[in-house]
């Protein structure tokens, strides 16, 4: 099947194999008919009452008891009207979007546009083929078919929410977010619509208010299948998956309805967010309506809801699974932000609310998972939780600022107590080897740290004119858990992982041990570092010498001077001669070791040459 397109789609019924019923193929012919005879006129089939029935026949055809019934009509009328109800938000009025709120991370169906990605984080934006196309104004009156369609999608949604078809309950999903964002959209219109008569704006809105409940009904029905899956037994990471329980249990593939059922939440809070741009805009009122499920006392799911992202990010068996629970934390700090209550933020900012303490641990977990999937859902949910707390700083008044405090970069202000867990993580993620979470986390440090510097996005960002010396100020400060972590990766059971520790401690030794600005900072955590199991090296170190660190580094690339990845040696070797070239007097007594080592190395058939470079200039 083909869901690119709905043409695609439909033509797609016809080539199925066993063919299906001549009803469905006469029923698919009809209505590629009516999409290709529409004209600009047509205002892509806004009132034709006939392809909105059409559409609803396809469904009623695949949603059959008929034991011979096939999912194919069912998926391709859910991907129908996905595409309707789309084009029906662009026609409204007042929507145009706020230019300062951030990027969208993709959309569902793969076309560029905003939303949640179902398929994973998100895929790069599309140009617009033609920029002179403007879209036409043509709100609904209260009898267009659009609300034929809204009236019956609740119990569609209802009934196919657990289908067995993984494709149709993708394309649920994709339906419950842009159902929940043409009902959004269409409280935004009438509420800003003036010229319309007393008697039509009477009906519109009970036709829009019978939307709104059934757009609630929807919401109701996904919590209730997503507890009642959380409910089920389960693997945990550590345990046999295909012990637990029957059906597809394991970390590739899905885990029943659970990942569907939390990309169509997460697309119904994106919906529910919906377009900035009107006065009476009053997107974010996802946060309003289910306040309960955020503040303790008010709602009985509380005990549950944020927990259970935390649960499925953290300890879930399924990649799947935990790169959608990053997908619905994130579209959560999205609505929290576009809230019109100010103090829905403090749900991000107050160290003792549940939603903040989830999305730490969730951020601990998902930006060092061994999946690049997770870990590239975690990097955007990353970037989106960081700039939300930086915009709220930024909107918060410095007067109760110390004069005499040292200062620090507007990210280590807004983050407070995150900055030892976030930003090792996100230094080491700017050298993974997926190349989506590699280029996306470098441009994430740019963003947050050096927007206008004139070096790569890979680099740590350093100038006397930035404020707590950029990225490299906050890394020279953050010192130990980034040694910590990075020592820690270096024996990572992922071959990734420690090609990019080594990575990691080579940038670090080079950029921030030699910097005379920085330098200082490292010694305090000498006795700190020492601690570790490194007795090897304390005899031949001195008390209160900066060496201590390299050394210490040192151990930690030592370690992948033999791994079994011919990647991480070679990282190993180039890092350690990285800390010769730059520390030739602190790295002298552990020659001996290095000669050792890059002898042995020099046997090695990959980048011989390149590290008998680094000996000869030594």
């Amino acid at each position: 099947m083909d869901f690119s397109t709905v043409d695609r789609a439909l033509i797609s019924l016809s080539r199925r194999q066993p063919p299906l019923p001549n009803e469905v193929i006469d029923l698919s012919k009809n209505l590629l008919k009516l999409l290709q005879s529409s004209s600009p006129q047509d205002v892509n089939l806004s009132d034709n009452l006939d392809y909105a029935k059409g559409i609803l026949q396809l469904i009623e055809l695949g949603s059959s008891t008929n034991t011979n019934i096939r999912w194919e009509p069912l998926a391709v009328g859910m991907r129908l009207i996905v595409d309707y109800l789309e084009k029906r938000t662009d026609e409204l009025p007042n929507l145009n979007i706020d230019e300062e709120e951030e990027e969208d991370e993709g959309t569902g169906l793969g076309t560029g546009g905003g939303g949640v990605y179902a398929e994973g984080p998100r895929i790069p934006k599309i140009a617009q083929v033609n920029d002179e196309v403007e879209n036409t104004s043509n709100p609904p009156n209260s009898k267009s078919p659009v609300f034929l369609i809204m009236n019956a999608l609740s119990d569609i949604v209802n009934a196919n929410v657990e289908h067995v078809e993984p494709r149709v309950r993708s394309l649920v999903a994709q339906t419950v977010g842009s159902y929940a964002l043409y009902a959004t959209s269409l409280l935004n219109w009438i509420g800003s619509s003036d010229d319309i008569s007393i008697d039509e704006k009477k009906l519109l809105k009970e036709a829009i208010d019978k939307a709104q409940l059934g757009r609630k009904v929807i919401h109701s029905a996904i919590l209730n299948s997503l507890k009642s899956h959380l409910e089920m037994k389960e693997p945990s990471r550590d345990d046999n998956p295909s012990a637990a329980s029957d059906g597809a249990l394991d970390d590739t593939t899905g885990w029943r309805a659970l990942e569907t059922n939390l990309h169509a939440l997460a697309s119904y809070i994106d919906g529910c967010v919906g377009k900035a741009g009107s006065e009476n805009y009053i997107g974010g009122s996802y946060i309003a309506e289910e306040i309960g499920l955020f503040v303790e006392g008010k709602d009985d799911n509380y005990t549950w809801f944020l927990s259970s992202f935390q649960h499925c990010c953290v300890v879930h068996v399924n990649r799947h699974v935990r790169a959608a629970a990053a997908a619905v934390l994130g579209v959560l700090v999205k609505a929290c932000m576009r809230s019109l209550d100010v103090s829905h933020q403090d749900l991000l900012v107050n160290n003792d609310s549940l939603f903040r303490l989830g999305l730490k641990e969730s951020l601990k977990s998902t930006l060092a998972d061994n999946w690049s999937q997770v870990r590239m859902a975690g990097s955007v949910l990353c970037r989106r939780f960081v700039r939300a707390l930086l915009k709220i700083h930024a909107s918060k008044s410095e007067e109760d600022k110390d004069d005499d405090e040292e200062e620090l970069t507007e990210f280590e202000y807004a983050t407070d107590d995150l900055v030892p867990m976030l930003l090792p993580r996100m230094c080491l993620n700017r050298f993974y080897l997926a190349q989506g979470v590699k280029l996306y986390s470098q441009e994430t440090w740019r963003l947050v740290f050096g927007a206008n510097n004139p070096h790569s996005p890979d680099e740590l960002h350093s100038s006397e004119e930035e404020k707590g010396g950029g990225g490299m100020g906050a890394v020279a400060r953050s010192a130990a858990p980034l040694c910590r972590y990075y020592t820690k990766m270096c024996d990572a059971d992922n071959h990734a992982v420690r090609e990019a520790g080594c990575q990691g401690v080579a940038e670090l030794a080079q950029k921030v041990g030699s910097n005379p600005l920085y330098a200082e900072y490292l010694s305090p955590y000498v006795t700190m570092l020492l601690q570790v199991s490194i007795s090897l090296y304390i005899a031949m170190a001195a008390p209160n010498n900066l060496s201590h660190f390299f050394i210490y580094c040192s151990k930690a690339l030592l370690m992948c001077f033999h791994d079994e990845s011919w990647p991480v040696r070679d990282e190993a070797c180039l890092a350690c001669g990285t800390f010769c070239l730059a520390y030739a007097d602190e790295c002298l007594p552990e020659l001996p070791t290095l000669f050792e080592r890059w002898t042995e190395q020099l046997t090695d058939q990959v980048r011989d040459s390149l590290l008998s470079i680094y000996v000869l200039n030594y």
